[in-house]
């Protein structure tokens, strides 16, 4: 993520805002002038703003859409997987590929959901253990940052695979066979690894200013204009150039598909006028089909990609056009980086809600799985009140047998 997970202010900074601010905030009488009191006023204000900031989008939206990114792509992984083998099956290779990028997608935004959940434990960072102070300092921003761009590359590459595919299909097994298919994913892993490994340093563990714990800072050793420099081409190489290339090659995708599907369907028209019989419908059929399959998967594509671009380009401007720094800036532009922090998070759920409108197998597959679980709940509940039928009529004839022994008894 960016915004509050730029390396140049983690998350919230919480710690170094409540650590860092001008002790004439807590009033301890070395301001008497009117100027002072008016700043002040603005900074308890400006304080009391980032707490109901901080409790609506950290602590009850943000944890809300994260748990709903782990279902969801929990979901798109099985499904995916399954909708993968049968196309294997049925010997489509090309769509089996595209399946396997999307499956990889899919478990990508399921492990930058899962690295959202340490971020969203300690919002309050002035007191922490050792080991949860150094993870913050040295790992968060690498980790979730490189997660989120692999998910970035893998979508360029399933644009890639579909612009070869659809603009270039004579070169397609060649270029894009599924062999290359898996180097380009493992490439789309590995490169934002060394991307994100400076971040590593870009902060220290220090001890807190209470000397009841720990917490961390920038390593000043290390700030100047070359590490912005550094940030802008990292931000450029995580969202800026993949979304202009995402933003051209789905453009050209469009244009010839379009091109394509009109120049079949006038080959088309043409052979049934000079062959009207039953085999040329049949292969008419076909082809129909085929085209729609296709067409379903440039739409998919082109969905996935326009709502990439909607969730994710707020963080880039916010990560490029940042001027906080360590510090928190005005209340509005923290607000800004909530909204794009949190429609970040929103993108992860959305490639769930997009398979089941364009993917007929998406679909069966997700029907089929609860129509099981509808019979597997509803078979339990038949077994539990039959159980509990059972017991009951052996609890009455056990008590209808002690009555008559009892009757015995008494006469």
């Amino acid at each position: 993520m960016s915004g509050t997970y730029n390396a140049s202010h983690s998350r919230l900074r919480s710690d170094e805002f409540w650590g860092t601010c001008n002790p004439v905030l807590f009033g301890n009488g070395t301001s008497t002038n009117e100027a002072d009191k008016d700043d002040l006023l603005d900074e308890e204000k400006f304080v009391s703003q980032m707490e109901t900031l901080t409790i609506i989008a950290y602590q009850y939206v943000l944890p809300i859409l994260v748990s709903l990114a782990i279902l969801t792509n929990l979901m798109n992984i099985l499904m995916l997987w399954k909708v993968r083998q049968q196309q294997k099956q049925q010997q489509r290779h090309a769509q089996a590929t595209t399946y396997c990028y999307l499956m990889w997608l899919a478990i990508t935004d399921m492990l930058a959901s899962l690295s959202l959940i340490p971020a969203l434990l300690h919002l309050e960072r002035k007191e922490l253990s050792y080991g949860w102070a150094y993870y913050y300092a040295h790992f968060e921003i690498s980790v979730i940052n490189a997660l989120t761009s692999a998910s970035v590359y893998i979508v360029v590459g399933l644009s890639v695979d579909r612009f070869i595919a659809v603009c270039h299909p004579r070169r397609y097994r060649t270029v894009s066979a599924p062999r290359l298919a898996v180097f380009r994913i493992a490439l789309s892993l590995i490169i934002p690894i060394f991307i994100y490994m400076p971040h590593f340093f870009y902060q220290e563990v220090v001890c807190a200013n209470t000397g009841m714990g720990w917490t961390y800072k920038n390593n000043e050793a290390i700030i100047g204009d070359s590490w912005y420099v550094w940030e802008v081409i990292v931000e450029l190489c995580h969202r800026m150039i993949p979304a202009t290339i995402l933003a051209i090659l789905n453009l050209c995708i469009i244009i010839t598909f379009k091109k394509v599907t009109e120049r079949r369907k006038s080959i088309t028209n043409n052979k049934d006028v000079i062959t009207p019989n039953e085999h040329s419908s049949e292969g008419k059929h076909e082809e129909s089909a085929r085209n729609q399959q296709e067409r379903r998967l440039v739409n998919l594509l082109v969905a996935i990609v326009t709502t990439f671009l909607l969730t994710h380009l707020p963080a880039a401007v916010l990560a490029l056009n940042d001027t906080a720094g360590t510090n928190l800036g005005s209340f509005n532009h923290e607000v800004f980086r909530a909204v794009a922090n949190c429609l970040e998070v929103f993108g992860f759920s959305l490639n769930f809600v997009l398979y089941f409108f364009f993917v007929n197998g998406m679909r069966q597959v997700l029907i089929d799985a609860m129509s099981l679980v509808k019979k597997k709940v509803c078979g339990l509940a038949i077994h539990t009140k039959v159980t509990r039928g059972c017991s009951n009529s052996s609890d009455n004839n056990t008590k209808g047998s002690d009555t008559k022994n009892t009757d015995c008894v008494e006469l």
